[in-house]
């Protein structure tokens, strides 16, 4: 364990920047499509992948394309890079490109803005799904998106960067009360970003998985797999105080999921929580940025610290293990909380 205040940051930082969608204003409350409705036919499952353009979310997308899905992504406000992400999609699996596998069936890639926090945003991706892939197989839901309230991004309720919130230190006591009431605004945004929106993707998207397509009835099976940090397996870290607010709402994620094993194991839907390490994503940049310092000997000092293997994991090393755990290969992994973290959860 370390204890000291430059080991503590870091820990932090590593925590939100595994799963922050980084843009410089975001916070879009009302949810957007990039494209038309198409309804197509194909033979290709869909996989729905909430903050996949960006940061670990697009190494997510890039590795189930690569897998043979077609793609509903979500983005919370940044329309143009969302756009662009989706279009190298398209260009990296179009019929002239000689690594193009799929010619006769070229990949779909569709996107979705919005807050993921909000049930209008999640009404939104389901109704683009059934617009557009009604004649598909939902195969996947990965819920990646996420942010630090107020510091990698907006959020559509408001809320601003603060001091750090924790249990138990009486940060979270509303100063303005005499009667020392508990703030929960915070804690409640990140309950519905995470543990909310896991369980509404989830119950929407095993309804899918279990509809029938085609003649011959093709219904079942599918995965489903969310996005958590270091800090919330009590089974796997040590806790991180400064993580108390994200960290409770994943902590429902991760409960749920099991449940969520449990329960649709005997329709062939696999659920685990996937924890990353230390991701090379513009999170890093940013925060080196800002304090004075050069991102590449930043990253590299927090690896060299933390990571057992000494090296830092690029967003496709995360998109690769959500593949596999799509898979048939990897179809029998379920219940699972799985650290790909070279190591970092035997040191915090």
């Amino acid at each position: 364990m370390y204890t000291s205040r430059k080991s503590t940051f870091f820990l932090s930082f590593l925590i939100f920047s595994s799963y922050a969608d980084l843009s410089s204003e975001l916070s879009l409350p009302l949810p957007t499509s990039s494209s038309k409705i198409n309804t197509r036919t194909s033979s290709r499952p869909v996989a729905i992948v909430t903050g996949g353009t960006r940061g670990i979310g697009s190494g997510i997308s890039e590795a189930l394309a690569d897998a043979g899905y077609d793609l509903l992504l979500t983005y919370n406000s940044d329309i143009d890079a969302a756009s662009s992400f989706a279009q190298s999609l398209r260009n990296r699996d179009s019929p002239n490109n000689k690594n193009n596998k799929n010619n006769d069936d070229s990949i779909c890639v569709e996107c979705i803005g919005g807050d993921i926090s909000l049930e209008s945003t999640r009404d939104a991706i389901f109704a683009k799904f059934d617009s557009s892939f009604s004649n598909q197989k939902l195969g996947a839901m990965i819920h990646n998106a996420g942010q630090y309230v107020g510091i990698t991004s907006e959020n559509a309720v408001g809320i601003k960067a603060g001091k750090p919130l924790s249990f138990g230190d009486g940060s979270l006591a509303n100063e303005d009360d005499e009667e020392g009431s508990t703030n929960f605004d915070s804690l409640r945004y990140y309950h519905r970003m995470y543990g909310e929106a896991f369980i509404d993707l989830c119950e929407r998207s095993l309804a899918r998985m279990d509809k029938d397509i085609g003649d011959e009835g093709e219904g079942g099976g599918g995965s489903l797999v969310g996005i958590s940090s270091p800090g919330v397996a009590a089974s796997l870290y040590s806790p991180n105080a400064g993580y108390s607010m994200p960290g409770s709402g994943k902590c429902l994620m991760e409960y749920s999921m099991r449940i969520y094993a449990i329960k649709a194991a005997e329709r062939k839907i696999n659920a685990n929580i996937i924890v990353p390490g230390v991701v090379k994503t513009e999170a890093w940049n940013r925060s080196a940025i800002s304090r004075g310092l050069d991102g590449t000997e930043y990253v590299d000092g927090v690896v060299e610290r933390i990571v057992p293997q000494k090296r830092a994991m690029v967003p496709r090393d995360i998109g690769n293990a959500v593949a596999f755990l799509c898979s048939d290969a990897g179809r029998f992994i379920t219940g699972t909380v799985l650290p790909v973290d070279g190591g970092v959860h035997l040191k915090l």
